[in-house]
């Protein structure tokens, strides 16, 4: 059981490294790692918690996460805005100019797919649903990403925003045509390397495994999945997609989110233009939440009720969460793997307690105007008695 309490000017709590132990208690999420840094400065980098229930290996500072779906952002979206920067591909450009054989499965929809242009594929507007079982077909992989390029679009592009892993899929192999090698080795060359992101990967080497925080038990890939992407589909493609598949620490994660915040550099070397940057992380209507790659806050938002309007971020199917406010300069890293044993322990305590533990960082920070956009979850509702 929990402590908390509340005062007139917020969420008061004993201490940050408190929830984050007492979210374990309440089975929230095995372990996790939490970094909060304000302009160039970490003010707070703890790790508590085990690598599994059994409590057998304890979660150190520079454990290395599956991050899921912040791969999308932090990976696949930063690889298109340095092909965009180098002058290699526009946003407007078609899909289909890089990659014919985004087609199918019928000539009405290879006619359609025409009009799916790269900023469709990055604000999740293309028409694609949101993702298929594209692991359970017992093909090769290229056969397999036949199939994800022949995905039927269910609207026009541009019409509606749907969440969408398919689109994702295509924009990294848009990447890879464009830069003539994989997504892996681009990101690695252009984005992690120069960034001294030194335990950032897809598919991390074995000799790192003891650092790597296990994710689901999956009775069909041979019990805990340890080393290797959680995600089915990427880890049927060998590991490596526009979606998932990336690892990093915590530390990483925040020698980016500083880049970031410093307007596309970091310690003398430039990965951004600015203005890259602004264009990227401004939601694309008023009608979306959703920015080039990036989300912005509303809602039940992750990020916590004190964010910025204009901040950004993203999370992780596996339990993993970034937001990055440029005008607080602060950013916001908590890595969990919430879906161990499965997926069913996220439902519904691992949601509320990272809303928490977003909204106490600010505090921390002695921020505390509240995001008039964002809504605290229910349980803290009626916890604290606040709307």
């Amino acid at each position: 059981m929990f402590v908390t309490g509340c005062d007139k000017t917020g969420l008061k709590y004993a201490s940050l490294e408190t929830m984050l132990q007492d979210a374990v208690a309440d089975s929230a999420w095995p372990g996790a790692v939490m970094l909060i840094g304000r302009g160039d400065e970490i003010v707070f980098h703890e790790a508590v918690g085990y690598h599994t229930y059994q409590q057998v290996r304890s979660v150190q500072k520079d454990d290395i996460f599956d991050l899921a779906s912040i791969s999308k952002a932090v990976g696949t979206t930063s690889a298109v805005m340095k092909l965009l920067e180098s002058g290699k591909l526009d946003l407007n450009d078609p899909a289909t100019v890089y990659l014919p054989q985004l087609q199918g499965p019928d000539p009405i929809q290879t006619a359609i797919k025409k009009n799916i242009r790269i900023r469709h594929l990055l604000a999740h507007n293309a028409g694609f649903e949101p993702f298929r079982l594209f692991y359970q077909m017992d093909v090769s992989q290229e056969a397999r990403w036949d199939s994800v390029f022949q995905s039927p679009v269910l609207t026009k592009p541009g019409d509606k925003t749907v969440y969408s892993d398919i689109g994702l899929m295509v924009l990294g192999k848009v990447v890879e045509s464009v830069a003539g090698i994989s997504l892996d080795r681009y990101l690695e060359q252009q984005v992690f390397g120069p960034l001294g992101m030194r335990d950032t990967y897809y598919n991390p080497p074995a000799s790192l495994l003891s650092r790597i925080v296990p994710t689901e038990t999956d009775p069909q890939r041979g019990g805990l999945v340890h080393g290797f992407v959680h995600d089915e589909n990427t880890h049927s493609l060998g590991g490596v997609a526009g979606h998932a598949g990336l690892f990093s620490t915590a530390e990483d994660l925040s020698r980016f989110a500083r880049m970031m915040l410093n307007g596309g550099e970091l310690d003398g070397t430039r990965i951004f233009k600015p203005q890259t940057i602004e264009m990227f992380t401004r939601p694309v209507s008023k009608t979306s939440s959703r920015c080039l790659g990036w989300d912005s806050p509303e809602g039940e938002c992750s990020g916590g009720i004190y964010v910025h309007p204009h901040s950004y971020g993203h999370t992780g199917f596996t339990g993993t969460s970034i937001w990055i406010d440029p005008v607080n300069k602060v950013y916001v890293i908590l890595l969990t793997n919430a879906v161990h044993p499965d997926r069913s322990y996220k439902y519904p305590k691992y949601f509320d307690w990272r809303q928490l533990m977003h909204s106490a960082a600010y505090e921390e920070l002695g921020i505390a105007v509240r995001n008039r956009n964002v809504i605290l979850k229910q349980r803290w509702r009626e916890h604290f008695g606040r709307n």
